[in-house]
């Protein structure tokens, strides 16, 4: 066990105070997160962690411009003397962005002008900031995070939009797959579908397709397989089990904490479905959640177990199938709780280790929502994310989702409440799920280890784990990202 305290700038924002207690430290290359109890009092903030290490403190903070995104400090050690909160929080993301923007210029990124001038400004104020006394050190160190926010934002884009470039000199069109998840097919909006995405996603809900045992209704996937067929394009089938809250069937409940019985009944579905559509369907999501979920009363230990079943019984079936694993929470914000000991990185890795056939890994960008979304995050630590994932071999696929309003409180209660709005400082809206859903997906689309890119749901009439975070409304009524991807796909992809 060790500790590590911060004196919080005064006065402080209110929208700090809301998510103070949301602090974390990590450690590591991956930035880890150690389970991590918070206590604030006479103007500190104290992070005691289940590591006595040198970290990384990970702070939830608002940024003017941008909302309230997770910030992080340098490595720092244990000391007696508390560290300036907002000090610390600069400095790490003034490295960051002084860090990555050298490497990419390594590798022939171009910075443009206000860039190099703004990054020559923001170390300069920092400057100023570590030798000021401590009311004008939290102004100066609160500036420069907003600026250091503000290039790796500016730096992100740039890297996206000349890596663009690059691969375009190459290979022309791109042939990555941009998708939307269905359940249900898209209705009288199959040609808008089709102008906008050049694949096909289906996901499964276990509890609506088997809600009874061995009683199927598999009338809402066959519609949406066969409008795919019909538009020509590839189709993903899954995930065909997800350990989210209200996705498993009522009637497996009563097995809670039974790993070999729970083992069998999923299999057995999984077999079922891959069986009935894999001579249209190669590419299947074989299971999702499973790092991060804790619904079923399983350990990280059975879970991982359960995962190698799933994937070993749908490589039985048929050994030329795409089977991708994806993974819950990327940054590890549930590592927070003493119980998970299993990284995101490590979950994949230790079922790649085993000789398991993982032939992608998707990666959840799902913001502003619980318990399955992560917090929210900034493009340059987006693209970290991806290049940290990397190291697993595998190509690997985002997962993006955001709502568009505040989800209802009869939907709320179903499905996650909204709780952060990465886009806005007035809460989740059309325009900035807009604004954010374009920009990560250009993110993901750009880079040459992600081979797709798929919003997590169509339409908001179907089920989902985002409250209102589709691309069309409950009445069908497109949303003003849909034109956004539209655009994207025109520009960039086959």
């Amino acid at each position: 066990m060790g500790s590590i305290s911060f004196l919080l700038p005064h006065p402080m924002p209110a929208l700090a105070q809301a998510t103070l207690r949301r602090a974390s430290f990590a450690h590591g290359f991956e930035q880890t997160i150690d389970a991590t109890a918070v206590e604030v009092r006479d103007g500190k903030i104290i992070l005691t962690k289940s590591l006595a290490d040198s970290g990384h403190l990970l702070m939830p903070w608002p940024v003017g411009g941008f909302g309230t995104l997770v910030a992080a400090s340098p490595t720092l050690r244990e000391r007696a003397e508390p560290y300036r909160l907002l000090l610390e929080l600069a400095r790490g993301k003034l490295n960051q962005v002084r860090t990555q923007s050298a490497d990419w210029q390594a590798i022939g990124l171009v910075t443009p002008h206000n860039f190099d001038r703004g990054l020559v400004e923001a170390t300069r104020m920092f400057g100023k900031a570590v030798q000021a006394p401590a009311a004008e050190s939290d102004n100066l160190s609160g500036r420069v995070l907003e600026q250091s926010f503000a290039l790796a934002d500016l730096l992100a884009r740039e890297f996206a939009e000349q890596l663009f470039d690059t691969r375009h000199q190459e290979e022309e069109m791109l042939d990555t797959r941009l998708a939307a998840r269905t359940m249900r097919g898209w209705g009288t909006m199959g040609a808008e579908y089709a102008r906008t995405f050049n694949a096909a996603q289906i996901a499964l809900r276990w509890r609506d397709v088997e809600p009874q045992e061995s009683a199927y209704d598999w009338s809402d996937t066959d519609a949406a397989v066969a409008a795919a067929k019909a538009a020509k394009l590839p189709i993903t089938i899954g995930p065909i089990i997800d350990l989210a809250p209200g996705m498993l069937p009522i009637w497996a409940a009563g097995w809670e904490g039974d790993l070999p019985t729970l083992a069998a009944f999923m299999c057995d579905f999984l077999e079922t479905a891959i069986r009935r559509y894999k001579a249209d369907v190669p590419r299947w999501i074989v299971c999702a959640g499973f790092n991060q979920a804790d619904s079923l009363g399983l350990d990280d230990d059975e879970r991982l177990r359960l995962a190698f079943r799933l994937f070993e019984a749908a490589n039985q079936i048929d050994p030329n199938l795409e089977l991708i694993l994806s993974v819950a929470q990327p940054w590890g914000d549930y590592l927070v709780k003493d119980e998970h000991t299993i990284s995101p990185l490590t979950f994949p890795d230790d079922l790649i280790r085993t000789g398991l056939k993982v032939a992608a890994v998707e990666l959840e960008i799902r913001i502003a929502t619980t318990p399955r979304g992560s917090f929210p995050r900034d493009l340059l630590d987006t693209a970290r994310l991806i290049n940290l994932f990397t190291v697993l071999g595998r190509p690997l696929e985002l997962a993006l989702s955001l709502p568009s309003s505040p989800a209802p409180d009869a939907v709320a209660a179903h499905h996650g409440q909204s709780v952060w709005a990465p886009s806005s400082r007035t809460g989740p809206s059309p325009e900035g799920q807009s604004e954010w859903g374009a920009s990560f997906a250009t993110l993901g689309l750009c880079t040459p280890h992600v081979r797709a890119v798929t919003w997590d749901h169509w339409s908001d009439g179907d089920p989902h784990l985002t409250p209102c975070g589709g691309l069309i409304d409950a009445n069908g009524v497109p949303k003003p990202l849909l034109g956004r991807l539209r655009t994207i796909r025109a520009a960039h992809l086959r």
